[in-house]
């Protein structure tokens, strides 16, 4: 019965969908060859499925009597219990591919981020560099500025004390 439950749950709830108070015996309901459970004397099969279904939220029990539920009718209605199980078969998988994907995105702007890092600090690194090399040309600029005045004032005294010797 198990491998082919959901058949069984397919025959009957359509069993069900297609009466007028949506409910019928669970004695009553169809094997896979169209005969009734009564019939072929399976009443424990029977019940066993009318369980199942119940577990699944498909129709209650009353005792005897099984009623679909709301949530029973809107599967009968949407097209029947295979074509539910493939549309969340297509859900659950559709969801796995959106999480894949979700996940390839989040491995992806971690990688960026660490390459941010890396950039941001290969910036800071470079700047400390700028930093560095800037304050050395200052400093190269002061001492040619003493260096040029030094010269200036030998230039001045050598050409004073020339100036002084050639006169006399």
């Amino acid at each position: 019965m198990y491998d082919k439950i959901d058949d069984l749950i397919e025959i009957n709830l359509n069993l069900l969908g297609n009466k007028e108070d949506n409910s019928e015996f669970f004695f009553d309901f169809l094997n896979i060859d169209g005969q009734q459970f009564c019939q072929i004397g399976k009443f424990h099969e029977a019940e066993r499925l009318a369980e199942n279904m119940q577990g699944k939220d498909l129709l209650t029990i009353d005792q005897e009597l099984a009623v679909m539920t709301e949530f029973g009718y809107t599967i009968f209605k949407n097209g029947g219990w295979k074509k539910h199980l493939q549309k969340e078969y297509n859900r659950s998988l559709n969801d796995r591919l959106k999480k894949g994907h979700k996940e390839n995105l989040e491995l992806t702007n971690l990688n960026l981020q660490k390459e941010n890092f890396e950039h941001q600090k290969s910036i800071r690194g470079l700047e400390n560099q700028i930093r560095n090399l800037t304050r050395d040309n200052l400093r190269l600029n002061n001492w040619d500025i003493r260096f040029r005045w030094l010269i200036a004032i030998i230039a001045f005294i050598i050409g004073f004390i020339t100036k002084y010797f050639i006169d006399k």
